[in-house]
């Protein structure tokens, strides 16, 4: 059934769609199967992911038509679909009627993905209007406030240096909280890795308590504010709010440095949404595990890194992980910046559309995957700034010396780049300036002894311009940084 004649109208302009400010526009690549016509896909898909099906039915009426999802544009050589979606197509709650994110993807991405005329079809980008985008509830906090926790002010105040604590399980309470404390001696941010959680070996009434006394004593001994990031994620929202209640009241006074990390790929935007409502106080960290299965390049169904980051700003990430753009171990590619611009301005391009975000508070990039202080300065020159949250596992816990010293490493990272990005050691490349800067600074200078492929590969020349004529493999975490009783 060729349904193009109502499903289709390649008359309508973008521009027009984007003034009237009453659909949400999505852009896809599409590919129908062999022996189909492109146009007559593309309406199929459309009808499939709003009012129709694949035949004509009895019940249809005049109003029905008025909420057709309608095709505008097609590009059939470089495999390009654009649909309008009516906001009326979508949910509102009939609590308080505001938009949820679960009704757009049951459309825009629903159905759509198991037709048999399609070969594949995955979102590249996706628009909200001004008025339905107010809709969604929006982060309630951002790094401003972990920067104001730390004592940095509320602009600029570049990297927040974080950690994974390693191994991702088998520490159980009182070794996971002498390595908070470990790494709190130089660093700022602590989260649990998304698997960790009330394991029977790991309870969260016996293992948040150490957490809690390792933060205390590493303010006292710093100076300066700790932030630590609880696994609340459940399949129960019941049990997500009592995750989250007893970890507050274990923090006490400290609560406002306490965020909680959601699994919002494997859990679910439902999950996302009941912390976001019941601890608004609260950074709420969107962990992402899972997403490569529909995001990753191999994969032409389902939608892009981009396209679910940018969802997680709209139903309230105060910060989410983003990859490293190639720097690190995970899947990415430098441009993947735009991610971070789309997470972090008000006002964004994506690959095909710009989006106004009206005043809608920021989603900090989390760079997480393979990081450690070598690696950092050359991030942070592709994406143009450091004012992000880093968690580094292997960086922080694989140094030579120590969690304390491989925090202290990555702030160095950071602080060598702005110091070669300001011309402090004159007109030389990126590497010769870090190399340069560890010639004064122990910490990095050892995260060059201990991430040896790294440094090699980066900072060609390294071992005559530091001076190291030791062996090639350097054994990390020869330390004793168990907290003091």
């Amino acid at each position: 059934l060729d349904q193009s004649s109502r499903y289709a109208d390649l008359s309508l302009t973008e521009e027009d769609l984007i003034k009237n400010g009453q659909h949400v526009l999505v852009a896809y690549i599409l590919k129908p199967k062999a022996g189909y016509d492109y146009l007559a896909t593309a309406a199929h898909f459309a009808a499939e992911s709003s009012t129709g099906t694949n035949v004509n039915v009895c019940t249809t009426d005049d109003f029905t038509k008025t909420v057709d999802a309608l095709v505008y544009y097609i590009d059939p050589e470089n495999e390009e679909m654009k649909i309008a979606y009516p906001t009326a197509l979508f949910d509102r709650n009939i609590t308080d009627g505001r938009a949820m994110m679960c009704s757009v993807l049951t459309l825009s991405i629903g159905n759509n993905q198991g037709m048999g005329d399609v070969e594949y079809g995955k979102i590249y980008d996706i628009y909200f209007p001004p008025q339905y985008l107010r809709l969604f509830d929006g982060p309630s906090c951002c790094v401003i406030d972990m920067w104001r926790i730390l004592g940095r002010g509320t602009t600029g105040g570049g990297l927040v240096v974080g950690t994974i604590i390693k191994p991702k399980l088998g520490l159980q309470p009182k070794p996971f909280g002498e390595a908070c404390y470990g790494f709190w001696q130089g660093g700022d941010f602590i989260k649990n890795d998304e698997p960790q959680g009330n394991q029977t070996f790991c309870q969260m009434n016996q293992c948040i308590p150490e957490v809690v006394k390792a933060m205390r004593m590493a303010m006292a001994e710093t100076g300066q504010g700790k932030l630590f990031s609880a696994n609340i994620t459940a399949d129960d929202p019941n049990e997500m709010i009592a995750r989250g209640k007893y970890v507050l009241d274990q923090m006490g006074p400290m609560a406002e440095n306490c965020a909680f990390l959601v699994d919002g790929y494997v859990a679910g935007g439902t999950a996302v949404t009941v912390a976001r409502r019941n601890f608004p106080k609260q950074f709420l960290h969107y962990h992402r595990a899972g997403h490569g299965a529909v995001t990753s390049p191999q994969t032409q169904r389902g939608y892009t890194a981009f396209v679910h980051t940018k969802l997680s700003r709209v139903i309230g990430a105060s910060g989410i992980h983003t990859g490293t753009m190639s720097f690190g171990k995970m899947e990415g590619d430098a441009s993947d910046k735009n991610i971070g611009f789309m997470l972090q301005d008000d006002v964004a391009d994506g690959p095909y559309y710009r989006q106004e975000w009206e005043g809608m508070k920021q989603t900090t990039p989390i760079i997480s995957g393979g990081m450690n202080a070598l690696r950092l300065p050359a991030f942070f020159e592709n994406l143009g700034h450091s004012n992000v949250i880093l968690t580094a596992g292997g960086g922080a816990f694989g140094h030579k010396d120590g969690p304390k010293q491989g925090a202290i490493s990555c702030g160095q990272g950071e602080e060598a780049w702005k110091l070669w990005k300001a011309g402090t050691y004159g007109d030389v490349s990126l590497s010769d300036g870090v190399v340069e800067y560890a010639k004064t600074h122990e910490e990095i200078k050892d995260a060059f002894l201990t991430f040896q492929k790294d440094a090699d590969q980066i900072y060609p020349g390294w071992k005559e311009k530091l001076g190291y004529t030791g062996e090639s493999s350097v054994q990390a975490a020869s330390f004793n940084w168990q907290k003091k009783e």
